[in-house]
Formats: structure tokens, sequence, C-alpha cells
């Protein structure tokens, strides 16, 4: 990460698949809710990363997604859970196929009294001030709602978010949010901070999320943007850039520039903090992850970091092969970029397979070389320092071999 000028590192802990993460309040969420009793992060394990992260100069910011994406935390509390209805009578939701299954039931009291307890333990063990909240009926919620004068799906919506927002004004946590929960004109406290994922496109060209970027800066809330780095979508063929046509589909990502066509004053400009390059795991596990990820969001990290008129991907596509070369040195098994080759940095990289789950390597020196790549215990260690006052981030999602998020953020300290 921070070898790319990478430094902040979002990490989606917990998803509908699996609650890896150990919390003391609630143990069983993890011990029933996990892969395996291995595939867990400990106390321990969290705070070793902090600490890592921190000595590279990188703020460690988590997720705690709510109130879908949550089929993880019914296996250990089931009543959290909205009950599914159907013809009068309550059914069995199948996972995968209902996504009642992955549902908080927002008019039950408990699922607010667990997250006030799990929010106040991550923000003791996470130092950053930043938590991101995600945020993406039965007879019983219908007549409440009928109770409670809330007349539409999109108010009880409405109604979830402001009770976990209190939470989280409540613990002096400055909340992340997707899109949706702004698309749902729910009232946010001023510093909070929106990240836009709407208006990807797979061509590169369309850039649907500019009307969004100019309104939600403009309405005075902090914006981070994500559509146009979705680096998991992949296409292949032709991608006209504006130098010339090329096969390689991530110089999309390249030329994308933020600001040109945004409409607001330089206050509303000052707003937008960076992007994020996203990759999500319904494809990607240990076996590719890497590759996945690098160049592609080194090209995020250099169009992020440089000024608006360095755009020429024609020219970016040398750096970007020479720098490919430099991350095969350090035992990263970048994808290729041109049809070049690396030389000897390449004969090591049997060397550099992932051979567990934890991405632990065990890099040999290539033997003609005078520097030696490094040998290290996890997959971070080859990063060095990168401390700046404006900050790159990345955002990750490591849930152990699935629904892993990756993302660059331009962030202001």
């Amino acid at each position: 990460m921070a070898y790319n000028k990478l430094n902040v590192f979002h990490w989606h802990i917990v998803d509908d698949q699996s609650f890896p993460f150990e919390s003391r309040t609630f143990p069983n969420l993890s011990r029933q809710g996990a892969f395996s009793s291995d595939h867990v992060y400990t106390p321990e394990d969290v705070t070793s990363i902090i600490e890592h992260a921190r000595l590279l100069g990188i703020r460690v910011i988590p997720e705690i997604d709510t109130p879908g994406h949550t089929y993880s935390w019914g296996k250990s509390m089931p009543e959290l859970i909205t009950v599914c209805w159907a013809n009068g009578k309550p059914y069995q939701a199948i996972y995968g196929q209902h996504g009642e299954m992955e549902i908080f039931n927002p008019i039950e009291p408990r699922v607010y009294s667990t997250m006030d307890a799990l929010l106040r333990e991550v923000k003791s063990i996470f130092p950053s001030n930043y938590i991101h909240l995600g945020r993406r009926s039965n007879p019983n919620i219908s007549r409440w709602m009928t109770d409670n004068k809330i007349n539409s799906t999109r108010d009880l919506h409405s109604y979830y978010a402001n009770r976990i927002l209190d939470i989280m004004r409540n613990i002096s946590a400055i909340p992340i949010v997707w899109q949706d929960v702004w698309d749902e004109k729910v009232e946010l406290s001023p510093g909070t901070i929106v990240q836009i994922w709407k208006g990807t496109s797979d061509d590169g060209i369309s850039d649907e999320w500019v009307p969004y970027l100019n309104e939600i800066a403009g309405q005075g809330y902090n914006v981070i943007l994500s559509s146009p780095w979705y680096i998991n979508y992949i296409n292949y063929g032709h991608y006209r850039t504006n130098t010339t046509i090329v096969n390689l589909e991530f110089f999309k990502y390249y030329e994308v520039e933020p600001l040109r066509d945004f409409s607001g004053s330089d206050d509303a400009k000052i707003r937008i903090l960076g992007g994020e390059a996203c990759l999500w795991g319904e494809f990607v596990d240990g076996t590719n992850l890497l590759a996945r990820l690098w160049p592609k969001t080194a090209a995020v990290a250099e169009r992020l970091w440089s000024a608006a008129s360095v755009n020429n991907s024609k020219d970016a596509q040398f750096r970007l092969d020479v720098h490919r070369c430099r991350l095969l040195r350090r035992g990263i098994p970048a994808q290729p970029i041109l049809n070049g080759y690396c030389g000897n940095y390449e004969l090591s990289m049997p060397n550099a397979m992932i051979n567990d789950p934890a991405f632990n390597y065990d890099i040999s020196p290539a033997t003609d070389l005078i520097t030696t790549t490094i040998k290290s215990n996890s997959a971070t260690s080859y990063l060095f320092d990168a401390t700046s006052s404006m900050i790159t981030s990345i955002f990750a999602s490591l849930l152990l071999l699935m629904n892993i998020t990756l993302a660059t953020i331009s962030f202001k300290y």
C-alpha cells in the first residue's frame, strides 16, 4: 500500500458470508458466523494490523455494514433478522435466493442495543474516529409503520439510519455512509462522509456519477468517489482512450478526472476528499487477489496524486509497466501491462505464490541481484513508510477469501 502511496486501509470487516471479527462483547458472532475457528480476526490480530499500519503511515477505518448484508449475524442472533412472510404466513427464506435472509428487523429494539454495544467496542479498538456504516415487509413491520406514521419503505430506511447515526454521535465517531443514505434524504450531521458508488459504467466514458458529486458536495457533505473505479469489473477488447486505442481495460481508470465536470463552488470542491478503487470479492479470493489489484490500483493512485493535466494513458502505460516490474521484484504477482519481460525479477515468482489464507510469503533472493527481495511474515510487510499532508489511501475488505474491497482515497487530516 505505502509503496503505491496508499495510506488509509478501509476494512470491510464483516458481511453476509462471514463474521470474522472476533468481538469480546458478542463472541458468538464469530464463533457461529465465521467460516471456521481459524478464519477469524482475534483482538490480537486486529491490534497487530492497526499497529503495523501505523508504522507505515496508514490509517485503518473499519466498516460494519448494516441493515443488509447481515446473514452471518443471524447464525448466532436470529432475533435480529427480519421474519419473512408471504400469503399471510411466515416462510423460511433461502440464502442466496431471498434477500430477506440478510436484513435486520428495523423495529426490533435488540438491533439497536446490539449495534450500540458493538460500535462502542469497535470505537475502543480502532484509534481512527471514522467508522463506515455501510447501508446499502412483513405484517408486524407493516403494522408498526402504520402505528408510527411511517408511510413508505424509504421512510423506514431513514428511521433505521437515524437511529444508527444517533449511536455514532453518542460515541463521538465520524460516520462514513454509502450514497444510499443520502438518496433516502436522511438528515446527516456535519462532517459525515458520503461515499458515491452509483453511476458506474463499464465503458469508462459515461460519467453518470457527476451529478451526484456536484449535488452532494454542494449540500455541504464531505464526499468520497468510488463509482468510476470498480476494479472487479472486467471487460476485454478495445477501449478508446483520448490518445489511442488499447486492449488494456484498466486505462479507463487512469483517464478519470473527478473534477473535470465539477460545477460547484471552491468550498464544495474542498469537500471532495478523494476517490476509492473498489474490488468486490464475488470472484476474488487469495488465489487471484494481488494480480487483480496490481497494477490497476497503482494506475488509480497515480491518477489521484497527479494534476488534471497529467492524463496521457499512452505515456502512463510505460511508467506502470516499469512499476509492475518493481512490484514483481517485491514478490507481488502483479498482472502484465505490456508484452514485455521483467528480466530475472520474474524467475523467483513461484516463490511469491500465496501459501496460506493469511497471504504469507517466503520470497527467496534473486540470484543475480545486488539487493534481495523482502522476506516477510505477512503480505503487508513489503510496504514502506509514506507520509504527506494530502493522504492517498486504500479501501480493502479482507473477509478471508471472500468479499474483498480495495480502494484509494485522497484524504486530508
